[in-house]
């Protein structure tokens, strides 16, 4: 009889050659730093006295600053601000 593979299922363990290394798009560079992207939450849609704020965990190029694609969660992808990140 033969087994059914269940894709479904996560391997028990996953070691460092089960994985695939991330390179900066613009410059190749290996290692990267991460930083936060702001967001403001209107006080109108939350209901609260002030304005609020929320930190979005990204990852920057360690050697030029650049901000891979991937790295952003999908809704900032789309979104329409042509910079994300001001540039110092």
């Amino acid at each position: 009889m033969s087994k059914t593979l269940d894709l479904n299922q996560r391997p028990t363990s996953i070691t460092l050659k089960d994985t695939t290394g991330v390179a900066c798009d613009e410059c190749s560079n290996t290692t990267f730093s991460e930083a936060m992207i702001m967001r403001k939450v209107s006080r109108l849609l939350t209901g609260a006295p002030k304005d609020s704020y929320v930190p979005v965990p990204v990852f920057l190029c360690s050697a030029c600053g650049h901000l891979n694609d991937e790295f952003l969660p999908a809704e900032l992808k789309a979104a329409s601000e042509p910079s994300l990140i001001a540039k110092a």
